[in-house]
């Protein structure tokens, strides 16, 4: 448009208001420095709503893979013993201390020639092959069925079993009166299937936090008095863990006391043998599932 021309004349318009028009005419339209902010506030908002809502669907997820993990074990532990006249496998990890050494159901890490590998020096595969050449791998064959996906400390601590076995089944230390289950219960460890009693109380496989060396060293222990945790679990799913069960099923449990939520942060060795000063509830309901006298 041309400011002097007869078009504008006839459209009435000044010199002033065509320069205007031809102006927003030839404007280059965009967000101004305001609407980016808010734009940008938005977007902050909804990550900050969402990135929760994708984490508590990562942990759920995480613990369905978690439960199934465990109810192919729990299925596999009592194939085990249906096929060896009804006796446990071993819950120890064939250390030194393990009265069911040439049975358990994982070994310690080794190599290839089966030289066992302690401490840090010990990598994932080693790791991993201490699974593989326990007594429970020939009936699961999938040595990823030993992780949580739920665990990550396979990125720094190069640990790859997140499960471990009570000490109540089969997982004793020591024998005879100087077992840890006669010193602590008054009552030996399950021996055979059929002596358990309850079995849908009775757990076998749990998420425990015993890191020794970088992996769950020997079988899970529980004190029978006190208001505290012997050797600890870890929370990985929300407020829930997964069980599985003597007969056969397998849970995610809801926690109810805060001090079973924070023992899942605190370091080995510190949080062996943790304190609760806020409730039993949790520590009872363990207790009665690990208890070998009935």
């Amino acid at each position: 448009m041309v400011c002097v021309s007869p078009d504008v004349v006839k459209m009435g318009l000044s010199g002033y208001d065509c320069l205007r028009k031809v102006a927003i005419m030839n404007r280059r339209y965009g967000f101004t420095l305001i609407e980016l902010l808010v734009v940008i506030a938005i977007i902050a908002l909804l990550m900050g709503i969402l990135i929760p809502a994708l984490s508590r669907v990562r942990k759920h997820a995480a613990g369905s893979v978690c439960l199934s993990n465990q109810h192919q074990l729990v299925l596999a532990w009592i194939l085990y013993a249906q096929d060896n006249d009804d006796r446990l496998i071993g819950g120890h990890d064939g250390h030194s201390s393990s009265p069911s050494k040439g049975y358990d159901w994982v070994q310690l890490p080794q190599t290839e020639d089966g030289t066992v590998v302690a401490g840090a020096t010990a990598t994932l595969e080693d790791k991993k092959r201490g699974c593989e050449r326990g007594a429970l791998f020939a009936y699961v064959q999938d040595v990823d069925l030993y992780h949580c996906p739920g665990d990550r400390r396979h990125r720094s601590e190069m640990t790859h079993r997140s499960y471990g076995i009570p000490g109540g089944m089969n997982g004793d230390v020591g024998t005879g009166a100087s077992s840890w289950l006669m010193q602590q219960w008054g009552y030996p460890s399950y021996k055979k299937l059929t002596q358990i009693k309850d079995p849908g109380v009775k757990y076998v496989f749990l998420e425990e936090k015993t890191d020794v060396g970088g992996w769950n060293w020997g079988s899970w222990n529980l004190e029978r008095q006190g208001d505290r945790w012997w050797d600890p679990i870890v929370v990985r799913h929300g407020q829930l863990s997964v069980l599985a069960f003597s007969d056969s099923h397998a849970v995610k449990h809801r926690w109810k006391q805060k001090s079973t939520l924070e023992m899942t942060h605190v370091p080995y060795p510190d949080c062996i043998r943790w304190p609760v000063t806020d409730g039993t509830d949790d520590l009872k309901f363990m207790r009665r599932g690990y208890n070998p006298a009935h």
